[in-house]
């Protein structure tokens, strides 16, 4: 039940009390329950938790290092594309960071809350220009934004672990930040992958780039499969069919103006 979510908060419980006679969804109450109960502050720290184990972990996320002065140049090119797109969203207040994983075979990408994204070089080498690219970033931008990963991880562990994480409960800690458990928070809901389309639409206006990279990498995905081949590493993540974020993702686009319908695409200066 997800009532359960709520033991040891009073002040949660009576408020909880008040939305169940509002006929709010479960699914509702835990989203309304995470931004009260979880401040920017503690979710950037259960991010960074997570950003440990990930780094920690090179044998599934070796990193891709800044060993040469291309490899550095590729890192800043990446960090400098999304770090330009979260300065254009004003939803929250929190420093975003962008990583790139060293995995050619991996067209994927992922957020965990708290501000970090990361990306893998096969997907950075599958697009065909820098458009592209973007609404990839914009679209982890956007789960973060939205708090899609907080929102997921209170649906799995819920909020009292989640507590007891943040103020250092060892058997919690090792209940949540387990990579191999915990990251099934990224697969997120199918309303959860509309609306970071969405906002990736509109964060790569704001910056200035074509927002139809999102469309045309979400073509690239259906050409490979609809976003189900094995390697789009859809252990990290569940959407919708591809066609239908591809429709979704027209209309938005659709109701643009002509100007930014017609801004030019610029080519990928950086491939790994």
């Amino acid at each position: 039940m997800c009532i359960k979510i709520m033991k040891k908060n009073t002040i949660i419980i009576s408020g909880l009390t008040v939305m169940m006679h509002l006929s709010l969804s479960c699914n509702k109450i835990q989203d309304v329950a995470t931004d009260l109960l979880i401040s920017d502050e503690q979710e950037i720290e259960l991010g960074t938790q997570y950003k440990a184990q990930i780094e920690a972990d090179s044998d599934d996320y070796p990193l891709y290092t800044a060993k040469t002065d291309y490899n550095q140049n590729l890192v800043k090119y990446i960090d400098s594309i999304g770090r330009n797109i979260a300065r254009h969203q004003d939803d929250r207040d929190i420093d975003f960071t962008f990583t790139v994983i060293d995995n050619d075979t991996v067209v994927n990408a992922f957020a965990v809350p708290g501000g970090f994204v990361y990306i893998y070089t096969g997907l950075i080498k599958s697009a065909r220009n820098e458009a592209e690219i973007a609404g990839v970033l914009a679209h982890e931008i956007g789960h973060i934004t939205n708090r899609h990963g907080a929102k997921q991880m209170v649906k799995q562990f819920g909020i009292s672990t989640l507590l007891d994480v943040l103020v250092g409960d060892s058997s919690a800690v090792r209940t949540v930040m387990d990579i191999s458990s915990g990251l099934l928070f990224l697969k997120y809901s199918k309303e959860n992958e509309f609306e970071a389309d969405s906002s990736s639409v509109e964060y790569l206006i704001k910056t200035g780039y074509n927002p139809s990279g999102m469309k045309t990498f979400l073509e690239f995905l259906a050409d490979m499969g609809g976003g189900t081949a094995s390697k789009l590493a859809t252990f990290l993540s569940t959407h919708p069919p591809t066609d239908e974020r591809i429709k979704a993702v027209e209309r938005i686009i659709g109701r643009k103006s002509s100007d930014i319908q017609n801004r030019s695409i610029t080519d990928v200066k950086y491939s790994p």
